[in-house]
């Protein structure tokens, strides 16, 4: 067994040391030689002992990832525990206990992070294998359907992401998009995206029907799917439909942020802008549809809100303008998302669409 025991004046390591022979106890002076040592440890897990609150305070993070113990005068008090304890202290040791509980203390603890080790491993895995099939799901990058090029980015901010993209034709005369982006993180958000799937495939069998002559009608009803499903989550959502025949997208937005854009072969650009309740919440919304012609060589380009994050602009209307400026001088989607994530790390997921009329 190894304990680490940070003790400026050294005092209680070296009593600790000498009624523990069979410990391996390392005494540091200082947080910082604390990170040292903890970097150089062969053996894990490692326990800590904090002599004092504020070092303990201040190792606050460490004391969430490995068991911490605090030191306590004999005369502590209550509030001093309870302190140590919201902390992170996992067990409390006085001078005055026998060495042999001390001994026992550690045990439990060691072995209890050993446990919580290979469960946090275990979930590592899962969520490694749901964040493959999860991903599984989105369409091939750079896919070529009736003369349009939809190309995809994805900065998930964890394993598995809420953000959404798919594209699939519509009989022949049709091309459906969207960007969605389920509130939230971690694995509620990401089951959610698989009913997005599912309501793909479902929109692919039922499109043309008189109810879905605009995209602001299917909306409506992929706002009714989700509300049916009890979820409890909303959704944002950008949704396209590009008649093939006269080149126009349709589109409609529920609560889409930023605005998308069309962005002209010679850098102009024009916002999509529009008002609508997000998805899954409002039994009655209603979603507004509006329609632009989309000539060859324009593009439409569709953020998630995450890409707001990764932004220094102080304001949404200069984060806006930026956007706007990034993606009216960057010619492939490759120098558009490499202007807007080089070198940083999202907290939020960030997802990036580009349809491209190439024909």
């Amino acid at each position: 067994m190894e304990l680490i025991v940070l003790d400026a004046k050294g005092k209680v390591g070296t009593a600790v040391s000498a009624a523990l022979p069979q410990v391996n106890v390392t005494v540091v002076t200082d947080v910082d030689a604390l990170g040292a040592q903890l970097k150089s440890c062969t053996v894990r897990p490692s326990t800590l002992l904090f002599v004092n609150q504020s070092d303990l305070s201040a190792c606050s993070d460490l004391a969430a990832r490995l068991p911490a113990i605090y030191w306590a005068q004999e005369n502590y008090t209550a509030d001093e525990l309870l302190q140590a304890i919201r902390i992170g202290a996992r067990d409390i040791w006085r001078v005055s206990d026998v060495p042999t509980e001390w001994i026992a203390s550690l045990e439990r603890l060691q072995d209890a992070t050993a446990g919580f080790a290979h469960w946090a491993n275990e979930m590592q895995r899962d969520a490694q294998t749901a964040g493959n099939i999860q991903q599984g799901m989105w369409p091939a990058d750079a896919t070529d359907l009736a003369g349009y090029r939809f190309s995809r980015r994805l900065l998930p901010a964890a394993t598995l992401t809420g953000d959404f993209v798919d594209y699939f034709p519509i009989g022949v005369r049709y091309l459906t998009f969207f960007v969605a982006d389920v509130a939230g993180h971690g694995a509620a958000s990401a089951l959610l995206t698989v009913v997005l799937k599912n309501i793909s495939w479902r929109l692919q069998q039922r499109y043309g029907r008189p109810r879905f002559r605009a995209p602001g009608e299917v909306l409506g009803w992929i706002n009714q799917q989700l509300i049916e499903q009890s979820a409890g989550m909303h959704v944002a959502m950008f949704l396209g439909v590009i008649d093939l025949r006269k080149h126009t997208l349709h589109y409609s937005s529920a609560a889409h942020f930023p605005p998308s854009l069309v962005v002209a072969d010679a850098g102009q650009t024009k916002s999509l802008e529009q008002r609508g309740k997000p998805l899954g919440l409002f039994p009655d919304a209603k979603y507004e549809s509006a329609a632009v012609d989309i000539a060859p060589g324009e593009r439409v380009v569709v953020f998630s809100d995450g890409i707001l994050e990764l932004l220094q602009e102080s304001d949404l209307a200069g984060k806006e303008q930026k956007l706007q400026q990034q993606a009216a001088n960057a010619p492939t989607i490759d120098s558009l998302w490499a202007k807007l994530t080089d070198n940083v790390s999202a907290d939020d997921d960030v997802s990036l669409l580009v349809v491209e009329r190439i024909e």
